[in-house]
């Protein structure tokens, strides 16, 4: 059965978005996995070959358990958690990734092997911290040692989706997405060098003010400094907590797979398109000349097997085109977007249980 085999239906895993019959009678199924990726699952050097520097760069490990209930015949509420822990240098960034839906298939006269269901959900990410060791410049402005506090985005989400059996071993499936997002972040603390000599540990709170201290004696324009500290407006020195790190948006998505199965193998292959529209901040990272990203391409792969009624192992793979842009939002903002517009992807290895 489809419901056995194909549990990936969750908001980071919309590449593999399809219809899910709920059985009432077996209203239970689970997914776990680990996510990884390395040198060594990275078999195809993505990572290198799109400019990353250093042995762990972009390391990715974590992990993500998958809740499935069918509590009536047209109705599957869903529940999904996912632990990311990424390494990019010095800097090694924790996220937890949340996920509540349901699944609602409506009464119609379909063909034979047709199927149509609308799904709803909320799905967001939130981090502590994240930080970037290395030099950052904003609006001509160094900062360096970067670490923004209390980030966490959340969506809402509708889905129409459908499919399409064409035999016993081949199905089809489409869907089509429309959302809205909210990113904010509270507050952000750097090094920020001025002058060319003078480094100050800064401070940036939400109404964006900026608290600034001297790190170490210094010399600027001919005057020695030994102690300093100043208090003015962030946008004074490029930065914009509203319009730089906090935003709402808009997105699209669009997709389809092709799902595959033999005897007691599975397998499904997906393509989503997304497109967003965000306020603000696409212009501000014009401003400092990068360019702004505003769709994401993503390519999944699923394979499992069935060891019983009960029980089947899987391995899926998830490749972007843009890192994680639409699928982790806060990450976007004028100080991260010209790193983003870069391959990426992460394999899963796991177990699924179903028939409860």
């Amino acid at each position: 059965m489809l419901t056995f085999t194909q549990a990936v239906i969750a908001a980071p895993n919309d590449v593999f978005l399809q219809p899910l019959p709920a059985n009432t009678a077996s209203p239970l199924s689970i997914e776990a996995s680990f996510d990884i990726v390395n040198d060594t699952v990275d078999i195809f050097n993505i990572r290198e070959s799109e400019g990353a520097v250093g042995d762990n760069a972009g390391d990715y490990n974590g992990g993500h358990l998958l809740v499935n209930y069918a509590f009536h015949p047209q109705w599957i509420a869903e529940a999904g958690y996912w632990n990311r822990n990424i390494e990019y240098g010095q800097d090694k960034n924790r996220i937890d990734s949340w996920l509540a839906a349901v699944q609602y298939t409506p009464l119609l006269t379909l063909k034979p092997g047709d199927e149509v269901a609308i799904r709803l959900s909320l799905w967001g990410n939130q981090a502590d911290e994240l930080s970037k060791t290395s030099t950052t410049i904003v609006n001509n402005q160094r900062f360096s040692k970067l670490n923004v506090n209390d980030l966490n985005d959340i969506q809402a989400q509708v889905d129409l989706l459908f499919a399409r059996r064409l035999d016993r071993q081949n199905k089809l499936n489409g869907f089509v997405s429309l959302g809205y997002s909210k990113v904010d972040v509270d507050s952000l603390n750097a090094n920020l060098n001025i002058g060319g000599n003078c480094n100050f540990n800064i401070q940036v709170n939400s109404n964006n003010q900026l608290n600034g201290q001297l790190v170490a004696p210094c010399t600027n324009n001919g005057t020695t400094l030994e102690e300093a500290s100043f208090t003015d407006q962030a946008s004074n020195y490029g930065l914009d907590m509203d319009k730089d790190l906090s935003y709402d948006a808009g997105f699209f998505s669009i997709g389809g797979s092709w799902n595959w199965s033999y005897k007691k193998f599975n397998s499904l292959l997906g393509y989503q398109f997304q497109y967003l529209m965000r306020q603000d901040i696409d212009d501000r990272v014009s401003t400092y000349g990068n360019s702004a990203i505003k769709s994401n391409h993503t390519l999944g792969l699923d394979l499992s097997y069935k060891l019983n009624n009960y029980t089947s192992l899987f391995v899926a793979s998830q490749l972007f085109k843009n890192n994680f842009v639409g699928t982790i939002p806060f990450l976007y903002n004028s100080v991260t977007a010209s790193r983003l517009d870069r391959k990426y992807g992460y394999a899963s290895f796991g177990v699924r249980f179903a028939n409860f």
